[in-house]
Formats: C-alpha cells, structure tokens, sequence
C-alpha cells in the first residue's frame, strides 16, 4: 500500500512537480476571461497549490476540491487537475482516477488534456502494480463429489463463497435489463471469480464446484456482480475434490499444498476423510479446518488441524462446564443409552468434565436400547441396574433414593433414531418418579413440540447450530445466497440449508481471524482468536483444536429462549 508523505518538497518534489506540470497556459488564460471569476474559489485554488508546493497534499487535495464544488469558475479544470495530482502523490489511485476522468468527460476541450490523460495513464499504471502486489490469502477447499454428497458440497461451497465475495468487496444487486419484458424467464449471473482473481483449480484438470451457471431463473431480472471496496487484501479459492476412500483426500490435501500453496484448507466434510486430510495438512504445516467432522480423532494430538463442529464428548464437558458454571449446579446425574455410541461419548465427556469441574455425578443409569428411555420408572425400581459413583456404595432401593434425592438434575444426552419419542418416554416417566427434577439435554432437545413438558423440567441443552431468522445478519445472508445461487437457503433439504450456514460462518472466521504472512498462518492465530459470532453457529478454540464454543438454550413458560 502507499505511504502518506508530508512535510517540505524536496528537489526530488520539485522535479516531479516540474515533470507534470503546472495549469495556466495563456490559452486557458485566455478563454477563462469569458467564465465568471468566483473570488473564494481563487483563493482556495491558491491555498491549494501552496500546499502542495510545500508536500501537504492530504490539504492541497482538500481545498482543490472545494474549489470544484463551486459553480463553473475560472479555476474549475484546473482544480480538477491538480487535485489529481495531489491524490496521485496520496497514493489513491482510483481517486485520481475518478477526478481525472471527471475533467476529460465534462470539459472535453480542456487545454489540459494531455497533461490530464498522461497523467490517468500513469494512476492507472500505479493502481493496476498495487493491485498485482497486494497481499494475497490462498484457501484450499476440499469437498466431496460423489453423487450421495454433491449436492450438501455445493451448499457448503456457495456459502464459502459468499464469504470471500463478501471479503474481496464484492456485491450483487438487480437489475431489470432495458426492454426486458417481465415474463422473460432467466437472467444473467456473471462470474465474480474474473473480479476477484478466484481460481478454482480441480484435481485432474477438471473444475467439479464452479462459479454460478450463466443463466438463472428468478423472476425477469438480471444480476450483476460489482466491485464496490478493495479490501487490504484478497482471498483466493481453490478447489480440489475428495473421493469416499481415505487416499483421495490425501492426494486432494497434497494438490492443494504442492501445486497451489495455499495458506488455509477448507474441508473435507465427514470424519472418515478429514482425518487422513488432516494427517497430510499436519505434515505439510498448513493449519486445516474440517466444517463438519465431529469424530475427536479428526484433531487430537495434531497441532495444525481444526475441528469447527465440537466433538461428540466435548458436547459433554461443555455441558458439564455449563451446568457447574452456569447454572450453578452441584450434582448431576448421567441417563445414557449404552448402545449408542455418540450417547455414551457425551456422557463420558460429561463424567471427564465433570470431575475437572468439582462436579458430583451421583449416579448413572445406562440404557440397553431405545425403548428404555420410556421405561425410567421401572428401571430405577431395579436399583442394580444403576450404577453409582463410588465403589463401595450399596446399590439397594434405600441408596438410590437417597441418591436420587440428592441430585439436582439429570443429563440426558440423547441421540439416534427417533430421538424426539425418547425426550417424551423420558420426560413422561421422570415426572412420574420424580417430578420437578431438572433436565440437561443436547442439540437434540432443539424445537420440541411438547414444550409444556419440557418447561416443567426447565430442560436446558447445548445446541451447536442456530439460526435467529429475524437479524438483519440472517436476511442479507439469504438474498445474497438467492442472488448467488437463484433460490433461498431455506429451499434446500435441512442438511444442505446448514451446510450453507456454517460454510459461510467457517470462511467468515478465518478471514477475519487469518491474514497474507511470509510465514503463512499459525495455528495459534486459530486457537487464540476470539469467538466469534455467525449467522448460524459460535466458532471458538479457547485454546484448543476443536470448537468450544455452543448456544445454550432453555425451556421455560412452553418456548424455547436462548441463555447464552
């Protein structure tokens, strides 16, 4: 970027000064005798040529162009040229543009045209080198395009996209072409990559996820691309495409390393392929953030690999963290279906969590299968079923009670099949047995219908995605996704409409976290950053390699609310 200058011109000041030349040929002189003479834009004019003589040209910009603001004057051009001139010293080079190009299109018998076109030739020489070298960050996205999962990768992809258009300073807007009649079916989308310097490279010479089809039904308008901002630096995409086998996704993370060098990888979507995604970008030092992956092997004991969903038992401790620190609860006992494998991870995670926090669990009762979640009653009557938290404790119907009793509220982490018909066995058979107990849930206790039964236990949960429909963040998001793409997020299927989401939200952060280094991005830049706060999900580390950062929500008087 330009260095502001200031200060006394040098001899270097006055031969530049000299080489570009001052207006006042006796020609102008001549002809300005027939345009009014406007006394204070004189004295502007003069105030600004002393300024610039002296090397103040933010002043000297200042005051030529209060003199241009002034009606038709004998200083009129001329002002117009040297406030070129002094922007051009600024280094605002598109400014300059702008006034130069001002003076040739309104006064087009100007005797200063060809000290104003060399001088438009040279601002937009010097723009077109500071464009060239402008810091650049290169992403890597990684997705798969098999036909099961194409269409959740695009999702995921345009909401990408946005967010790096939405960085490069680039906006879309309608417009009704010039005798287009209303019933015209398509419009013209036109490809934003060309103004950014976008590439989207594919493995095999073949670009799977590309920039918007060039014709687009919505309604009889046309949409047009512009770029309104430069930003201090721009964000360049590139994409490779993973296969189902582990292999592809390390060939696809290697490309993107080797032939592009980018500085951030995007992607892939699930576990099974960001892990061995993820070895390779450990390898290569280039720090990988997987959107979706919530399997804890993904990040563990790896330094430069990021998980944005949380974990499976971090959805656990985060409770645990919650209940301990937030509600201020003491002693919570574990419900778990032993036999599905992301309820006994939370649950493991609560009881790891829970002992780090001073947090007494009681008791666990681990389920055999689905239907037990409705069978709580009879369940707990079998006191050896329960397992208890020391050793030695006697598991007779007198101890349980007694322990029972004692507990403030119980963590239900529910999750598979049928999830919404375990909540309700549950809730029902609770508030046989013991009623008013508190409940503490997860992301699957979001947006029940039986909200007066999950009032009556104040059922508190963390919910890793969430969308508040009403905040203008929201709304510009979704016309800018139906400007891009042609139709509403909220048209796909609910997996594809979050993948839109928390692409957006994933890309948002490490563009506003990350920037262009010698050294290429850290992942302690990562783990340090602050949360930030999307559209549709909490993305912080707090020090660590996957997300820690969840809503949390309550019921209370039959809706769900927000806590935090």
């Amino acid at each position: 970027m330009a260095t502001r200058r200031s200060g006394p011109v040098c001899v270097f000041g006055f031969l530049l000064l000299l080489s570009i030349g001052m207006p006042g040929t006796s020609a102008h002189a001549q002809q300005a005798e027939a345009i009014s003479e406007i006394e204070n834009a004189e004295l502007l004019f003069e105030e600004g040529v002393a300024a610039f003589e002296r090397g103040e040209y933010a002043t000297a910009h200042e005051r030529f162009r209060l003199v241009s603001e002034y009606a038709l004057n004998r200083k009129t051009t001329a002002a117009l040229l040297m406030d070129g001139k002094a922007l051009v010293q600024l280094g605002r080079y598109r400014d300059a543009i702008g006034r130069l190009e001002a003076l040739l299109n309104q006064y087009a018998e100007t005797t200063y045209r060809d000290e104003a076109e060399r001088l438009l030739e040279r601002a937009r020489r010097r723009l077109q080198e500071e464009t060239q070298a402008q810091d650049t960050l290169r992403v890597g996205v990684t997705l798969p395009m098999g036909a099961a999962e194409v269409s959740l990768s695009q999702a995921l992809f345009n909401g990408i996209r946005l967010a790096v258009d939405e960085h490069n300073g680039l906006r879309r807007r309608y417009i009704r072409p010039p005798g287009l009649r209303t019933e015209a079916d398509t419009f013209e989308v036109y490809d934003t990559a060309r103004l950014a310097g976008d590439s989207l490279a594919a493995a095999d010479g073949e670009t799977t996820v590309a920039a918007p089809a060039d014709t687009v039904r919505v309604d009889s308008l046309r949409v047009v691309a512009e770029q309104v901002e430069r930003p201090d630096w721009v964000a360049k995409m590139y994409f490779r495409r993973t296969g189902p086998r582990p292999k592809t996704a390390r060939a696809a993370v290697d490309s993107l390393v080797r032939l592009d060098d980018v500085d951030v990888i995007l992607g892939p979507i699930r576990s099974r392929v960001a892990r061995p995604a993820g070895e390779r970008a450990e390898a290569a030092r280039v720090p990988l953030v997987a959107p979706m992956a919530t399997d804890e092997s993904v990040s563990e004991g790896k330094n430069y690999v990021f998980q944005a969903n949380p974990t499976i038992p971090d959805r656990g401790r985060i409770m645990a963290r919650t209940a301990k620190n937030g509600l201020l609860i003491d002693r919570v006992g574990i419900v778990y279906e032993a036999g599905n494998g992301l309820s006994a991870r939370m649950a493991e995670g609560f009881r790891e969590e829970a002992r780090r926090q001073d947090l007494t669990v009681p008791l666990s009762i681990p389920l055999q299968g689905a239907r037990d979640w409705s069978r709580l009653p009879t369940l707990i009557e079998d006191s050896t079923l329960i397992e208890t938290n020391a050793r030695r404790a006697r598991r007779d119907s007198a101890t349980i009670d007694s322990l029972l009793a004692e507990t403030e509220a119980l963590y239900l982490p529910v999750s598979g099949r049928g999830t919404a018909g375990k909540i309700q066995g549950a809730l029902t058979g609770l508030r046989q047995i013991l009623p008013g107990k508190r409940v503490l849930g997860n992301a699957e206790w979001h947006d029940l219908p039986f909200k007066e039964a999950a009032s009556a236990a104040i059922a508190t949960y963390t919910n890793g995605f969430y969308v508040q429909t009403d905040r203008p963040a929201v709304q510009r998001f979704v016309r800018r996704y139906r400007l891009l793409t042609g139709s509403p997020p909220d048209e796909l299927a609910t997996s594809g409409r979050r993948l839109a989401y928390v692409g957006y939200d994933v890309a948002r952060f490490l563009l506003t976290t990350l920037s262009p280094s010698g050294t290429g991005p850290t992942p302690r830049a990562l783990r340090t950053a602050p949360t930030y706060e999307g559209i549709g999900m909490r993305i912080g580390f707090q020090g660590e390699n996957a997300n820690q950062a969840l809503f949390i929500h309550r019921y209370r008087d039959q809706r769900t609310e927000l806590l935090r």
